[in-house]
């Protein structure tokens, strides 16, 4: 008899988390009028990313005068809010636009540890040296993009108003001097009581 009544309680805990499985349905990005969530979320980057490409294309500064692209390194982007941000999903956008356009190329040296380690392998009798990088092959930036993103929050007529705000800057490496600066405010208002972290 115990065992039936375990058996049975145990089909119903089946049945009861079966019964409460949610629906999970694709969006279509491209048309998405879901409801906007009060934290920084995937629409928001590419917002604020599709805002700065196109000022800084607009602008004319990513010209160089022989038509070769730039060299780029992706420098500190801050995170100043309260969130727990990855603020590779802004650059990347970024990065990848620009990249398409030709006015830039991208170099990875810091994020990426096998570009300076694979050096050590210039020493090593293991491996070909005709593959390997040879001493001062390394394209150097001529640019970077540094930014940071930042959160503010009131309370207006009972509702919470949040302010996000991203400034980006690019820097010309050889003289310190910026030749582009962009900024996107995304602003929300939502109840007083929703979560923004």
């Amino acid at each position: 008899m115990k065992r039936y009544i375990t058996f049975l309680m145990a089909g119903f805990m089946m049945l009861s988390v079966c019964g409460c499985a949610t629906k999970t349905q694709m969006i279509d990005t491209e048309n998405d009028t879901t409801e906007r969530a009060a934290a920084l979320e995937g629409r928001d980057f590419e917002d604020a990313a599709n805002a700065m490409i196109e000022d800084m294309l607009e602008m004319g500064t990513l010209t160089k005068s022989n038509g070769q692209p730039y060299i780029l390194v992706i420098s500190r982007i801050e995170n100043d809010t309260m969130q727990r941000l990855d603020t590779d999903e802004l650059t990347k956008s970024i990065r990848i636009a620009l990249m398409k356009s030709g006015k830039v190329r991208v170099t990875t040296f810091q994020e990426d540890s096998m570009v300076m380690k694979s050096s050590q392998l210039r020493k090593s009798k293991e491996f070909n040296q005709a593959n390997v990088r040879k001493a001062g092959s390394l394209a150097a930036p001529e640019l970077s993009l540094s930014g940071k993103i930042t959160q503010r929050e009131f309370i207006v007529s009972g509702d919470k108003r949040i302010e996000y705000r991203f400034s980006l800057s690019m820097t010309d490496l050889s003289n310190g001097l910026t030749i582009w600066e962009g900024e996107k405010k995304i602003k929300k208002l939502a109840d007083k009581n929703a979560v923004t972290w």
